[in-house]
């Protein structure tokens, strides 16, 4: 009983007094009944791939079935949400709002099953789930060198496995996003956009293509809002349905015409988004447009805000990214004082992991998804979703991201050290688990967490060299497992990390033989090396008893 509970921890509702039914064969056939749309088979809703154990079969197959599953509609429910019953011997309802609610119910029943030698066991249980946030994903929104087509792929397929469903694609450093907003996409380009759509679809996953036109467009010519039109025109073209409008980032004091037509950059705003948004309602019968504003970090009401929410359509969203940029906390109090100022749907544009600012670009960023409220999806906040901006390091990111998607799922119920481990453990598998948390707690995001700990400050100023040793080769340790994790996204993302590590370890021996020159040597090595852990004791210890200064 426990071991089915803690299977299904992670739902909001379970009832079952652990009564199983057992089948003797080997993989079960199953006759699915559709009653979600007209006509509703198992070939249109259920990837047979994902199901290699299970023989479906449709509900006018005369052939005698294991079990009958049935799916329904029902108008009441969340999107996402869904309602899954075995409550009688032979027969599974799954009830959802949407299709995609009805493949997080798949994966449910899936878990159910427990196949053996000698045949198949289920439990008699009833599941309902209300997933937290409608919206939940990444918004690809950093600065630096931009992810690689096939990392994208990767991250749709990574999404979708882990119960998100949102992408935002927003590179800041994609010149025909930003820089060259006006010139067209070339054929070749239009074809990857269509394949993440295609990947995208399949994965239950809302595609968002994002322009950031603000740095130089003149609001007040027809003509430089009929290039940005024919812009998204091309996205519609081929499928593209999700927009965003990003503001961010950019001069917003107006001049020349804009400034002589409109009294305030709210307005040209409110304008400028206003007239994007009634565009795509021409185009599209079924869209959905974000916008991002230039102040989008506030924890204080402005005229600014004040304008632009009242002169644009109240539902559209605004991007928020909790009150800093790079938000140490997201509290209660903090959403309750920007959803009174805001009065609109909010998308949180949470800037973790992301390492882009600064000199950011020479660390990881590897904690958990911390230092949130639990009520962020209460209704009176109208927080339609949370979307992570990660790491430049895709498969690095996914530490993070991972960790923030129990959260969304439920974050009423998400406990952060316990949903770390799991994090970490799902990642690695148990072989390499220990050496990936030791890792992660050597990089930490210095935004959320403090790069040191109490203990370690404590023991570099009673100068313990045996207990910054033990440390040290703990971490060395960590590093060489991890050099053999079979994993050739994580080598690539890790390796000059792995390597730092090699050169701190080596640093500290310098330090411990007291050869001042050699110490400068290395020093000097160790500050032209472009990467850097978060957690320095080394450093940290140097620059403590000014050891350089000798």
């Amino acid at each position: 009983m426990e071991t089915l509970l803690s299977k299904l921890a992670h739902y909001q509702e379970v009832y079952t007094k652990g009564a199983y039914q057992f089948i003797e064969k080997p993989r079960l056939k199953v006759k699915f009944y559709g009653k979600f749309f007209r006509f509703e088979t198992h070939q249109d809703v259920i990837p047979q791939e994902q199901f290699p154990d299970i023989d479906w079969v449709s509900s006018d197959d005369e052939a005698q079935a294991d079990l009958h599953f049935y799916h329904e509609f029902d108008r009441r429910m969340t999107l996402d949400g869904f309602s899954l019953e075995v409550s009688e011997p032979g027969k599974v309802v799954v009830t959802t709002k949407n299709l995609r609610g009805f493949r997080y119910a798949l994966e449910a029943f899936h878990m159910l099953l427990e196949f053996g030698e000698e045949g198949v066991a289920y439990p008699l249980v009833k599941i309902k789930h209300e997933v937290s946030f409608q919206m939940r994903g990444v918004i690809e929104g950093f600065y630096g060198v931009p992810w690689q087509h096939s990392d994208r792929l990767d991250l749709l397929h990574f999404l979708g496995k882990e119960r998100l469903n949102t992408y935002m694609y927003a590179p800041k450093d994609d010149q025909y996003q930003r820089k060259l907003w006006r010139e067209l996409y070339s054929d070749v380009a239009l074809a990857r956009f269509s394949e993440l759509l295609a990947v995208a679809e399949a994965e239950h996953i809302d595609f968002y293509y994002m322009i950031s036109p603000g740095n130089d467009i003149d609001y007040t010519l027809a003509s430089e809002v009929a290039v940005l039109t024919t812009k998204l025109q091309q996205l519609i073209d081929i499928g593209v349905r999700h927009f965003g409008l990003l503001l961010d980032d950019i001069d917003y004091i107006l001049k020349g015409n804009a400034k002589r037509k409109f009294s305030s950059s709210a307005s040209a705003h409110a304008f400028l988004i206003s007239t994007v948004d009634a565009f795509l309602g021409t185009q599209l019968a079924d869209y959905r447009l974000v916008a991002c504003p230039t102040e989008y970090d506030n924890h204080h009401d402005s005229l600014y805000l004040e304008i632009l929410n009242r002169e644009l359509p109240k539902d559209i969203p605004l991007f928020w990214t909790g009150p800093a940029t790079l938000a140490t906390e997201i509290s209660t109090a903090a959403i309750e004082t920007m959803a009174n100022i805001y009065e609109r749907p909010l998308v949180i544009w949470d800037n973790v992991p992301v390492n882009d600012y600064q000199k950011d670009y020479e660390l990881l960023f590897l904690s958990p998804y911390e230092n949130r409220s639990p009520k962020l999806a209460n209704d009176e906040y109208q927080v339609v979703g949370i979307v992570s901006n990660p790491m430049a390091q895709w498969e690095l990111s996914k530490l993070t991201v991972h960790n923030m998607s129990q959260y969304l799922w439920n974050s009423p119920k998400f406990e952060v050290v316990s949903a770390w481990d799991k994090t970490l453990l799902e990642y690695a598998g148990s072989e390499y688990y220990e050496a990936l948390k030791c890792f992660a707690k050597f990089n930490p995001n210095k935004y959320t967490r403090e790069q040191y700990s109490h203990e370690q400050l404590l023991k570099i100023r009673q100068k313990d060299q045996d207990y910054i040793s033990d440390e040290l080769a703990k971490l060395h340790f960590a590093g060489k497992v991890l050099a053999k994790l079979p994993n050739e996204a994580f080598q690539a993302n890790c390796g000059p990390w792995l390597k730092r590590i090699e050169m701190d370890v080596a640093y500290w021996q310098v330090v411990l033989a007291g050869n001042n020159t050699e110490l400068k040597r290395k020093a000097k090595e160790l500050a032209d090396y472009p990467h850097r852990l978060g957690t320095d004791l080394v450093q940290k210890y140097v620059e403590y008893w000014q050891l350089l200064a000798e």
